[in-house]
This record gives C-alpha cells, structure tokens and sequence, in this order.
C-alpha cells in the first residue's frame, strides 16, 4: 500500500514547501464518486483557485459548476463546447490586452490540450496525503527554485534535456499540468497566466508543475538522493 502521507511530509521537509502536493483525480460520467467523499457545498473561483486550497489543507470534491473558470471546465471535459467560453469573462484574453487580437486569443486556447468534451463528471482536489488510491496526477504549488529540484529529482536518471510545453499564457493549471500529465504521461511546469494568477492568489514567485500520479513515488525517491545538493544551496542562503 503506498504511504502518501509519508511522501507528501518528505517532500514538504526537503523543499521547505508552503504548499503540501495535490492529488488529483477526475470522475467520467460512467464512473462512481467515491461513497466516503461527499460532494463540496461551496463555489470556487477556479480549477486553479482548488488547487492553491487543497495544498493549505483542503479535501474537495467538486462538479464543473462549482469551479467558476468556464475555460478550466472545458479543458477538463465537464463541458460539451468549448468555443463559446474563449473569453471567460475575468478580465481575461483579448478583451484585457493579453492578445493583440481575438483570433490570437483563440488559436492560444483551441491549440491547448484537452480532455474529451462533455465527459467528466466530478474532480477529485486534496492533499496528496489523504489519499489511498494513486492519483491520477499530483500538482506542486512552488516556487522557481523549489520547482528546479523537482526537475532535477524528474531527471534524476535519465538526465538530457526535459521539454516543458506551454499553452502561451492560458489554461496552465488545467491543460499544462493536469492534461498533459494525465494524456502525455510527462512531467510539466506552468508559470501560469492572468486569470490563474488572479483566481488562485498564488504568489509572483510561484508556478505550478504536474506529473502522472504513477511517478510520484520516483520524485519522492530521486528528491531524497537529492539531499547534498539542496542542503549546500539551503547553506549559502542562510550565509550559515
């Protein structure tokens, strides 16, 4: 059985992490929800927005509609359309001047990976500590040089170089680091965009990275034979 609340506690005391690692999981329309877990009563901001809260603590279970990003809930299968969310509203895309025209603003988000339209019917967002079942990706919350171990831990033993696609400013948290995983079986970093930023309150200094939840337990493994190095960088910042 895979102890994550000790994986989750060894990778929070090796980065000095604010944020605890997120599981996450998401539920299709055939699937059953899980009978322990009783659905959310609250609305959210974002996809985003569930992330940051599930790192401070939280244990969440949400439907599309609890997760007020139209664009997430696209790129995440809850919703049958896409198009007619491409701006969603929050000061987003074309109307805020992130894109010189709608068509840019457009071709940014229809090129992103997304998950089958109309097909998930619940998200599954807690700490990766409580959960039993592998999730089917975990979510660092972190900042630059916190996310550069988690590299160095993903590149361990292969080494070479690690590509790191971008949807160009949109739709990071949900296709950059949770599609991508769940689709490519990659690793992936976001730095995340406006309507992220302004949805989750993360931090200038943060981004966020995804991985299949299968390869946690490497990250966990290679981040502890990564000690030494950390530990003779963690010395130079305190001057010690």
């Amino acid at each position: 059985m895979h102890n994550f609340q000790r994986i989750s506690q060894d990778l929070v005391n090796s980065l000095s992490l604010q944020y605890e690692p997120v599981g996450v999981t998401l539920y299709r329309e055939s699937e059953t929800l899980p009978e322990d877990i009783s659905l959310t009563q609250k609305d959210y901001k974002s996809y985003c927005h569930a992330l940051v809260l599930a790192g401070e603590g939280e244990t969440l279970l949400l439907e599309g509609a609890q997760m007020g990003c139209k664009l997430g809930t696209s790129v995440l299968g809850f919703e049958k359309e896409m198009e007619r969310y491409l701006d969603d509203g929050v000061l987003e895309k074309y109307g805020i001047g992130l894109f010189e025209t709608e068509e840019a603003s457009a071709e940014t988000i229809l090129r992103s990976a997304y998950l089958e339209k109309g097909k998930t019917r619940a998200a599954f967002i807690a700490p990766l500590s409580v959960f039993k079942e592998t999730p089917q990706v975990v979510i660092f919350s972190a900042d630059s040089e916190q996310v550069m171990w988690l590299l160095y831990a993903v590149n361990y033993e292969k080494g070479g170089k690690i590509d790191l696609p971008q949807s160009g400013g949109a739709l990071g948290g949900c296709s950059d680091i949770t599609v991508l995983p769940m689709t490519q079986g990659m690793t992936n970093i976001t730095f995340l965009g406006l309507g992220c930023r302004l949805k989750s309150n993360l931090g200038p200094c943060h981004l966020m990275m995804g991985t299949p939840g299968e390869k946690i337990e490497i990250i966990h493994a290679h981040t502890l034979d990564l000690a030494k190095p950390i530990a003779m960088l963690n010395k130079q910042h305190t001057g010690a």
